[in-house]
């Protein structure tokens, strides 16, 4: 397939295109009274779970009111239904109607919505990361497939800010990382390959303890995910290293439940969901900004940024993340290279300068 270059004004677009074009099903009841559970694994400390409490949950409640449906929500955060592991089944499986899925666990169900965590080192932009997040879901048809073959709908994108590493010990230069036991999750691992790091899987929830106890000697995380679990506390150190962010996650809905809505509803919810990615990606880059210039100098952190040079030398030294993902989704029969090169140019396109370009 064709590699085709998203522009802003296409993103913008396309995340209305995508609340027309993915109304799939006819109503199969006439109900104007229903109860859906919303549910997360990770609690409402997280913006990407905030929005689904103080955003998602009420706005629907008035708009479906507003079009003469009656919606109530039981509530389920901080993994009350299913852990970090099992956000993708917990939707699925119709434990929560609605709710985040970290995509960023599941990298042989997902491949294709983990992309990004084989492009590190391109960019921090949340709102540009997410708005690519939405074009593609609404451009490749199978992005789109990949949560309909898990019994889900794809409502809207989320997408992270610039991964750091928080650690016990300082790290000023690659040759600090030799020896270190990095908690890594999922694709993210790889980051750390020719470092002399150990990555280590695990969920923001365990991070804690898991620091304090000694099973890592710290992790590497988004910088918003540093404070709402204080990690700062475990692991005074925090680097920034130029990882980047990008897609992680996604506001999904349990495909039972949107086939059984009004289409109404089901355009309702979808217009909703984009609207989610769009709040989520301001609150993240936002509280990006507060956490690293208030929040953890006052709380004595030790901030540093490692130097360009160095993040070059880690970028160079990485082997061809992308390429390799980009041969393996063809052996599956996936448009990875079209994603891949997609993501890169419409980075460049946007003003962003990647440390590395990995389709080049």
């Amino acid at each position: 397939m064709k590699c085709q270059v998203i522009s802003k004004a296409a993103l913008g677009f396309a995340a209305v295109a995508a609340g027309v074009l993915a109304i799939t099903s006819p109503a199969t009841v006439n109900a104007a009274d229903f109860k859906l559970t919303a549910s997360s694994s990770h609690p409402p400390v997280v913006p990407w779970v905030k929005t689904i409490q103080d955003f998602v949950v009420p706005e629907s409640v008035k708009r479906a009111k507003a079009l003469g449906h009656n919606i109530e929500w039981t509530e389920a955060y901080a993994g009350a239904l299913y852990n970090f592991k099992n956000t993708l089944e917990g939707i699925g499986d119709g434990l929560g109607d609605v709710g985040w899925v970290g995509t960023l666990w599941e990298p042989n169900k997902l491949p294709l919505q983990n992309a990004t965590f084989v492009m590190p080192f391109v960019t921090g932009n949340v709102k540009l990361a997410a708005d690519i997040q939405n074009a593609l879901h609404n451009d490749i048809p199978e992005m789109k497939a990949a949560f309909i073959k898990h019994n889900q709908v794809y409502l809207g994108p989320q997408t992270i800010d610039d991964y750091v590493i928080v650690s016990k010990t300082p790290i000023n230069s690659l040759a600090d990382l030799k020896g270190m036991k990095l908690y890594a999750p999922g694709a993210s691992a790889a980051w750390l390959k020719g470092t002399g790091a150990i990555g280590v899987n695990g969920g923001l929830p365990v991070y804690f303890n898991g620091i304090k106890s000694g099973v890592t000697n710290g992790a590497v995380v988004p910088g918003t995910g540093i404070v709402p679990f204080k990690l700062h506390e475990a692991a005074p150190y925090v680097t920034k290293v130029g990882f980047g962010g990008g897609i992680t996650g996604a506001l999904t809905m349990n495909k039972n439940t949107f086939d059984k809505l009004p289409p109404e509803l089901q355009k309702m919810f979808l217009e909703i969901g984009l609207e989610y990615g769009e709040l989520v990606a301001k609150r993240v880059s936002g509280f990006h900004t507060a956490v690293f210039t208030k929040i953890l100098p006052g709380a004595g952190a030790k901030v540093s940024t490692l130097p360009i040079e160095e993040q070059k030398k880690w970028a160079a030294a990485l082997p061809d993340l992308a390429g390799e993902w980009v041969a393996q989704m063809k052996a599956k029969g996936l448009p990875g290279e079209l994603v891949m090169k997609t993501y890169m140019e419409s980075v460049r396109a946007a003003g962003e300068t990647p440390v590395r370009n990995w389709d080049q």
